[in-house]
């Protein structure tokens, strides 16, 4: 285990410092004082590329626990940009490396925890917001899904764009959260 995570740090220091087209498993083996066979035996560069981004969105969920509960009856789309605003920080610090994440996991060779053991934490923490901001549980629940997807569609709209500073998709991903968030039934829809 000690091994795997020497390997994973490595790769995501020199993913960082080099990008990820420039840097090759040899290069990571090399910097790690292990063999290719090591390398790979942790996975293949896009693997190790999603593994590497898979913990830094852990640490963002672990960072966010320990944050202050929205206020009840709060503003939803205020407290929906809240939780999403470590996660974008953390992908526009280097939008070149989360291109190459976000191409990784469309090439859907690599299962992500983005997709999986992530995504139900994110989803929980949404669904609490919106709970706390006075939506009724069901209904936070649903809407929870909904804007997780939105904001997987907004990650890979953003790195499909080319361009770091094209406002679009997070303009686009605010109205989303407005449309979803303004308007909506505060009543559980089964009383």
């Amino acid at each position: 285990m000690a091994t795997r995570q020497h390997v994973l740090a490595v790769a995501a220091q020199m993913f960082e410092e080099r990008g990820f087209d420039s840097t090759t498993v040899r290069d990571i083996a090399q910097a790690a004082g292990v063999s290719v066979g090591t390398v790979m035996a942790v996975g293949d560069k896009s693997a190790l590329l999603v593994e590497v981004f898979d913990a830094r969105i852990g640490q963002v969920h672990g960072n966010r626990a320990a944050k202050a509960p929205v206020a009840a009856g709060g503003d939803a789309v205020g407290a929906l940009l809240d939780i999403f605003a470590p996660f974008v920080e953390m992908f526009a610090a280097n939008p070149t490396l989360a291109q190459d994440y976000a191409a990784a996991l469309v090439s859907g060779k690599h299962r992500a925890g983005v997709f999986h053991d992530l995504a139900a934490t994110l989803r929980r923490e949404i669904s609490q917001a919106l709970q706390q901001t006075g939506l009724a549980p069901e209904v936070a629940d649903q809407t929870a899904i909904a804007v997780h997807l939105a904001y997987l569609g907004t990650l890979f709209m953003s790195a499909g764009t080319g361009d770091p500073n094209d406002p679009k998709p997070g303009e686009d991903f605010v109205a989303v959260l407005q449309h979803l968030t303004i308007g909506r039934p505060n009543r559980d829809p089964h009383s």
